[in-house]
């Protein structure tokens, strides 16, 4: 029984102190160690590093592997239940017993995985199996799970390193996207700026060419207003010459004021012509304001987003797995 205590003891033993795992932690190298002796280890090194194979230690925060702790936990009591018997079952122990043949089940059915008293070993049933005594057969599972424990710890460890991986390509993505959408913010918002700059210098341009034309229209509209005064006094001399009934007194009238204010040449002067404003030269290639969206390349923006679109798609094809 000792002898194959000690064959199990043999995965189950920490590499530091020798003894059987006290509060075992493994390391991302698959070594396990009892977290004292590792941490006790690990206190003089400046650069921790796993005591057996050397390999760094990138994380200290160490956890307990439960599986491996019961394992030692159930050992060490079945060491201690050795020593204290001398190797023999103590008195008064309860076995399970076969259901079948009331006898003691000693053996465990490899063929049938299943435990089994020696009436039945001889059976029919199982004619022709494979049998382990219990404690060699708990034995050689109990192996098998320290070999299965330990293709799963690496598959969890790979596990987490790709998790890792995983979220640093995340967080990569999201910085990308936040940088597309500044450049794209920062392009956008300069074209608006240089808009609303040539927009203000449309403005001021129309108000400069209104204060030109308006100079020449008021002038025009004041010599209107003096021409309009004058037709007026001079329809109330001709009004005033018509009631003089007197012969004499209209002769003398139209001598003095009758005649000039007949002459007709000064009835259509030039004031009622529209005032001349010099018109600017057509330029090839006009085009009518309401059509100014014609002006901007619509399809290189769209060109030019589409190509920053096009970098995060590939940057995608790093990070997302298809």
């Amino acid at each position: 029984m000792a002898t194959s205590s000690s064959a199990l003891s043999d995965h189950l033993c920490c590499a530091i102190c020798t003894e059987i795992f006290n509060e075992p932690v493994s390391l991302s190298c698959q070594h396990t160690f009892c977290k004292r002796c590792l941490e006790k280890s690990l206190e003089a090194g400046l650069r921790p590093r796993c005591p057996e194979c050397r390999a760094p230690i990138m994380e200290r925060n160490f956890q307990i592997n439960r599986i491996l702790r019961n394992m030692a936990n159930q050992l060490r009591l079945e060491q201690g239940r050795q020593e204290n018997t001398g190797g023999q079952r103590p008195t008064g122990e309860t076995e399970d017993e076969c259901p079948e043949h009331g006898e003691t089940m000693k053996l465990f059915c490899v063929t049938d995985r299943k435990l089994i008293c020696l009436v039945c070993k001889e059976g029919r049933d199982h004619r022709g199996h494979t049998f382990r005594p219990v404690r060699e057969a708990q034995e050689d599972l109990m192996t098998e799970v320290v070999s299965a424990l330990a293709i799963l710890k690496e598959d969890l460890n790979k596990a987490q390193h790709k998790r890792e991986s995983q979220q640093r390509n995340i967080s990569k993505r999201g910085e990308k996207s936040s940088q597309v959408k500044e450049n794209i913010r920062t392009v956008f918002e300069e074209v608006i700026n240089k808009l609303k700059q040539r927009e203000q210098e449309a403005m001021r341009e129309i108000d400069r060419r209104d204060g030109l034309v308006n100079i020449k229209m008021e002038k025009h509209l004041t010599e209107i207003k003096r021409h309009e005064t004058d037709v007026k006094k001079r329809e109330t001399s001709l009004q005033s010459g018509l009631d003089i009934t007197d012969p004499r007194k209209f002769l003398q009238w139209w001598t003095e004021k009758g005649r000039a204010t007949c002459d007709t040449r000064q009835v259509c002067p030039d004031i009622y012509r529209a005032p001349r404003v010099e018109r600017p030269r057509q330029s090839e290639g006009y085009k009518d304001p309401h059509t100014l969206l014609g002006f901007i390349d619509w399809e290189g923006i769209e060109k030019s987003l589409e190509w920053k679109f096009y970098q995060l798609e590939r940057s995608d094809e790093r990070c997302v797995p298809f």
